[in-house]
């Protein structure tokens, strides 16, 4: 069952995509940006599975969300475990690594929601044997529904 929440995880996906081809633009043709990215080759094959995972998560199938977060996990995580460890020893912190450790920290977050979202979609609700037998009949209204009735009002 699909709802707004999901939708909204799947354009969160299909913006952080656009962002990092942006940041893949930008490193290119030389420009400055606001993040640079990791690896040029990996960053666009990483563009080009997570545009693939992006339509398997919006078709629900477990598949892609796992396939989008250890792909993050894989070439997000790393970068962030790396320029965070600098900051832990007590190193002083630049614009640039800041603004790397947000993008890739705010892609490792947005893989763990894409997990969470794609496994919650599989889990299908407990049915209440004591009350289904008052949603399920259908059919049962639609008998009495059909049924004429039988009062004869004249006014």
């Amino acid at each position: 069952m699909k709802s707004v929440a999901n939708y909204l995880i799947a354009m969160l996906m299909f913006m952080y995509w656009v962002f990092r081809v942006v940041v893949e633009y930008m490193y290119q043709t030389g420009r400055e940006f606001i993040a640079t990215p990791i690896s040029s080759i990996s960053e666009i094959v990483i563009l080009f599975i997570s545009l693939i995972c992006i339509v398997l998560v919006v078709k629900r199938i477990m598949f892609g969300g796992i396939i989008y977060a250890v792909a993050y996990f894989g070439y997000f995580g790393v970068d962030l475990y790396q320029k965070l460890t600098p900051v832990i020893n007590g190193e002083s912190l630049n614009m640039n690594a800041s603004m790397d450790i947000v993008c890739s920290g705010a892609a490792v977050v947005l893989a763990i929601i894409v997990v969470i979202d794609v496994a919650s979609s599989q889990i299908k609700p407990v049915e209440n044997k004591q009350t289904s037998w008052f949603y399920d009949n259908k059919e049962f209204d639609r008998q009495h529904d059909s049924r004429d009735d039988r009062n004869q009002y004249k006014f």
